[in-house]
């Protein structure tokens, strides 16, 4: 649960923290059980800002700022990053992003580029952070720690304790952070309005016991040529992206029939094309889509190629995933 913290911290100022209307630009009560970190901004002066969040560099986008919030959950100190307008407006749209085995909430928003999305749709990017690196996604595998509590308990602070609309929060990943998404999505779909997988399928754990109370429009961006997480599955428990779209196409009480696909343009002379499937004939009124990068690796899509190629595979540039989860999401709402 919610433990007690520190909460007067310094800002970049030198003045005192003292509630989330320093952040949020509203009143609210003082912060209590939330310590809340330096906002900092993006100066005008440049297209992008670095900066050091928790000893991690985070590039920013010019008009947006970063606010880092840290928690007590079951015990353990957890946090959170902001990536944020640096003017902030109420009921802004949220969009969660999970990183990736290893990584921090840092490393996932300069992979994605979260800054940049931001600064164009002036809304809200939040990115929890795993404990040691590492999310607990597979409910066969338990290590112990309730992620699922921790992600709905990070809602929970963002609802009460800043200006977002809680109808309109998507829940995002990368590989690990992917699986823990659809986990989250099959726990808790009622705290989320979309969902998004990039460089992840479906366990064949998770598969079993799945049941969302409210199936959500979920979308996958896979890579036939990804190392990692492949595409056709693997003998170590995870489906393949066409199994895994079409798990949810039943959940989502589609006409398999409805289903289209078209092969979107190839932009970037990269190695890489995508094809998408999608399918809006589902009764539950939500969509099911399915994108595959052809050649494509375990990547974020319009993102950095954050490890060399012969590692992890070619991040494809003919689509922008971050921009893709944004539009998709953004169609819809938690009712």
């Amino acid at each position: 649960m919610l433990g007690q913290t520190a909460n007067l911290l310094e800002n970049t100022s030198g003045s005192v923290v003292r509630t989330l209307a320093d952040i949020s630009g509203t009143v609210t009560s003082p912060v209590g059980d939330l310590l809340v970190g330096t906002a900092q901004l993006a100066g005008p002066w440049l297209a992008h800002t670095v900066i050091r969040v928790e000893g991690h560099y985070l590039t920013l986008a010019q008009g947006t700022a970063a606010v880092d919030v840290g928690f007590t959950y079951d015990g353990e100190s957890r946090r959170f990053l902001i990536v944020r307008p640096a003017t902030a407006y109420a009921d802004a749209a949220v969009l969660l992003m999970l990183h990736g085995n290893g990584g921090t909430a840092e490393n996932q928003a300069n992979i994605s580029y979260a800054a940049d999305l931001v600064a164009a749709t002036g809304n809200w990017v939040v990115l929890p952070e795993a404990l040691n690196g590492t999310w607990n996604d597979d409910p066969g595998f338990s290590n112990g720690v309730d992620d699922v509590g921790f992600l709905a308990a990070v809602i929970d602070v963002l609802t009460h304790n800043f200006e977002v609309d809680a109808r309109h929060i998507a829940i995002s990943g990368l590989s690990n952070g992917a699986f823990m998404t659809e986990r989250f999505a099959c726990e808790r779909s009622d705290l989320v309005s979309a969902v998004a997988l990039v460089a992840g399928t479906l366990s064949n754990n998770l598969s079993r016991v799945c049941a969302p109370a409210q199936p959500r429009p979920i979308l996958f961006i896979d890579g036939t040529a990804d190392p990692i997480v492949p595409y056709d599955g693997s003998r170590l428990g995870t489906m393949s992206a066409t199994d895994a779209y079409a798990f949810w196409e039943t959940l989502h009480n589609c006409t398999p029939s409805a289903a289209m696909t078209t092969q979107l343009p190839d932009t970037s002379n990269d190695g890489t094309t995508v094809d998408l499937l999608r399918n809006a004939g589902c009764g539950s009124g939500k969509e099911v889509r399915l994108y595959t990068v052809n050649g494509g690796g375990h990547a974020w899509p319009g993102g950095w190629q954050y490890l060399p190629v012969p590692i992890i595979g070619t991040t494809s540039q003919d689509i922008d995933a971050s921009n893709v989860i944004w539009s998709f999401a953004s169609a819809y709402s938690a009712d």
